[in-house]
């Protein structure tokens, strides 16, 4: 994976304590086309429950393949919904039981309790927030995934939440702590983990999937701040990634875990809902009070 130079304005070029993890690389020559793999929801599990939340899970007319490549380090996929390890609940959508938003008009808030995932529970990460569209609904994430087995010790990538609609994208949380970045300080800043460029150098498969970002692929990168916490931003349009063709993403740090919020679109995804799926990532924070 090589690292970029200077191309995008204001922001320097890698770190050096950030490890390259590994990663696939492209065989073929590549052309920037918009013909892209789909990401068809229906060719996963279509999972139902009943009234009383015991029925099975229907399985659509195509099989489920479970030959999605893992990555190495993080064994996880950001596909969305991922055959017979997540599951959409298609009884509720977030706006029947979620609060409103007090920022974004027509959006509910997400708030992760201190109960809701195994690094909450052990006390190893912040809580954390985010503005959903009403019609989201949320995955489940199984317990491999979820690191319901090692935490607080584990030391691989893990999914926290996520979330999707089959006509807009798909949101997830991943935690993976610093000690994988090769960081030995306890509780380190953003700027402490690296800059803008070499961070998304080491986290870029877990964004997409699969490929590493190439310096083409990236369309924004940003710096922000919020109640005194640094984010760094990215917009990329990867073609070739498993995840889909569009790819937005928000990391930061707590206590001593990196924190991203990424979200995947398809084209015909980001064509439907790309205003609205940039809003879902201005409002992920970690942090504050929430309780």
């Amino acid at each position: 994976m090589r690292a970029y130079g200077n191309g995008i304005s204001g922001v320097s070029s890698g770190v050096s304590s950030v490890s390259k993890w590994p990663t696939q690389r492209r065989t073929t020559v590549r052309r920037r086309t918009h013909k892209l793999t789909p990401r068809a929801w229906d060719d996963e599990i279509n999972c139902t429950l009943t009234s009383n939340q015991t029925a099975g899970i229907a399985v659509g007319r195509r099989h489920c393949s479970l030959s999605v490549a893992l990555l190495a380090l993080t064994q996880i996929s950001t596909s969305g919904v991922a055959c017979a390890e997540s599951q959409v609940l298609d009884t509720k959508m977030v706006g029947s039981y979620l609060p409103k938003s007090k920022t974004e008009d027509g959006f509910y808030e997400f708030t992760a309790s201190k109960s809701r995932t195994p690094a909450l529970r052990a006390g190893a990460l912040e809580q954390y927030q985010v503005n959903l569209p009403a019609e989201w609904k949320e995955v489940l994430v199984s317990n491999a995934k979820s690191g319901n087995y090692c935490q607080p010790r584990c030391d691989e990538a893990t999914t926290e939440v996520s979330f999707g609609n089959s006509e807009q994208g798909t949101l997830q949380v991943i935690i993976i702590p610093t000690t994988k970045l090769l960081i030995a300080k306890k509780n380190p800043s953003l700027k402490d983990v690296g800059s803008a460029t070499g961070i998304l150098n080491a986290i870029s498969p877990a964004i997409t999937g699969s490929v590493a970002i190439e310096e083409e692929d990236i369309v924004d990168v940003k710096e922000v701040e919020k109640q005194g916490k640094v984010y760094y931003e990215y917009e990329l349009f990867t073609p070739y990634a498993q995840s889909g063709a569009h790819n937005l993403t928000t990391v930061c740090t707590s206590m001593n875990y990196l924190v991203m919020a990424t979200i995947s679109a398809t084209e015909k995804e980001w064509t439907n809902a790309e205003k609205t799926l940039k809003a879902i990532l201005r409002s992920f924070s970690v942090g504050g009070s929430y309780d």
